[in-house]
């Protein structure tokens, strides 16, 4: 009797121990998938802040283009200009 509780309590206790390890193992898998996602987060987000920068400088560039262009033209030419191609975006 006591070599089958022997036996019953090593089968247990070898049980508890690959569940033990099972669990650490999906903890940390899941604590590096976490560190992962959130790396790769921060990665777009820098990624999208510098697209916005990019089109904020390009805007810009060609606003100031347009401004100096208006400028040089005579008012007859802007106002030909405006009517023959511009029109209202919606």
């Amino acid at each position: 009797m006591t070599t089958l509780k022997s036996v019953l309590a090593a089968i247990g206790v070898a049980i508890l121990m690959v569940l033990g390890a099972f669990g650490l193992g999906r903890f940390r898998g899941r604590e590096q998938a976490e560190e992962k996602s959130d790396r790769q987060r921060t990665e777009e987000k820098a990624a999208s802040a510098e697209a916005v920068a990019k089109r904020r400088v390009e805007a810009t560039k060609e606003a100031s283009n347009v401004q100096q262009n208006v400028n040089r033209m005579p008012d007859d030419d802007v106002d030909r200009e405006l009517r023959d191609n511009w029109t209202r975006k919606g």
